[in-house]
């Protein structure tokens, strides 16, 4: 169903049907917001944070995005370019959220929150920090968004969801020696560093990053931050992965395997990837960012455990953790093919 910057038929109902009060919560980064419960009206940025929203029910309380959400209309069916507030989360439209008269904006920590707080303040807005692509908060920022909408139920089906798969991984990998595991951005030589959620889904698939040594802020600027961080061709070869994943662009349709092809014989084509220990046994994979990021990446961390010990997660599918994720909590049918292997 489509929004627009009126309040649906369901916002409405619950807007006369439910009471509001006043609550104060500490949001990501320790801020004291104060709102009023359940938010009727919401515009969110960052695209983990409104599949959040939707996964519990609340998507016709979201009034506004941004334009790096809208530009995946497959996926996001309820937008209209009319409810686009801003390019995204570090380019917002603070006209337009105006316009939109939300009682909450909600941004990541990644994102420009101090100055949407600057700028909406004066017009009785609240900014909240909610950070959805943190993999060691999904249970917290899941919990808090049904608080937020009014929404408990719905939010304790997801928290199950991911809990289950997060408790699967933490029982088989309990004890076992993690595997190194490179992880590229879709640029090449580009990859991540703690303090990002992609470090932390490697850990959850029992791998470790074999970047996860640097310190951010004790590299150069130029090299880059925790989610993009530039290395040099001969590091991968001295840090001996055992698993090269790349993160391949697309969006939720099928990415075409002509695609996958090329970004496969591109990496695997390159010295640096066949000299190391994963180049040569082969165990070298390229995988959509919609696997990899599903639910606070905890499809992600299914996928790299099933690389990085096949052994032990022979009977998991974490494309199935991937449908129950698009089907049951996002509402759309599910397009295979999220992982590629030249062979397989």
């Amino acid at each position: 169903m489509l929004f627009k910057s009126t309040l649906s038929a369901a916002a409405v109902a619950l807007a006369t049907s439910v009471p509001l009060w006043a609550e104060t919560i500490t949001d990501d980064v320790g801020r004291s917001v104060e709102v009023d419960l359940p938010i009727q009206r919401a515009v969110i940025f960052n695209r983990y944070s409104v599949e959040f929203a939707r996964a519990i029910g609340a998507i016709d309380q979201v009034v506004g995005t941004g334009a790096s959400t809208y530009r995946d209309p497959d996926y996001w069916p309820e937008f209209t370019e009319a409810d686009v507030v801003g390019q995204g989360q570090n380019e917002p439209n603070y006209e337009a959220i105006i316009a939109k008269n939300p009682d909450l904006v909600i941004l990541p920590r990644n994102g420009v929150y101090e100055e949407a707080a600057r700028q909406l303040e004066p017009f009785g807005i609240p900014v909240m920090v909610i950070t959805a692509w943190d993999t060691l908060k999904h249970v917290e920022n899941v919990e808090l968004m049904g608080k937020l909408f009014g929404q408990e139920e719905q939010a304790a089906d997801l928290v199950d969801y991911y809990v289950g798969y997060q408790t699967l991984l933490a029982e088989r990998l309990d004890g076992v020696p993690p595997v190194p595991v490179y992880l590229e951005e879709k640029r090449p030589l580009v990859t991540v560093t703690p303090g990002s959620g992609w470090h932390d889904m490697i850990a959850a698939g029992g791998g470790q990053n074999v970047f996860g040594d640097i310190v951010i802020e004790d590299q150069a600027a130029s090299r880059g931050n925790v989610n993009a961080f530039t290395i040099d061709p001969e590091e991968i070869v001295q840090r001996q992965p055992q698993l090269i994943v790349k993160l391949e662009p697309g969006s939720y349709t099928t990415i075409p395997e002509a695609q996958y092809a090329t970004t496969w014989a591109d990496l695997t084509g390159r010295e640096e990837i066949l000299s190391s220990p994963a180049g040569q046994s082969g165990n070298v994979h390229v995988i959509n960012y919609y696997l990899a990021g599903g639910s606070s990446k905890i499809t992600g961390a299914l996928q790299i455990a099933k690389w990085a010990h096949p052994e032990l997660f022979a009977d998991i599918d974490p494309e199935e953790a991937m449908r129950r994720w698009i089907e049951d909590f996002q509402g759309l049918p599910y397009q295979p093919g999220m992982t590629y292997r030249a062979g397989f």
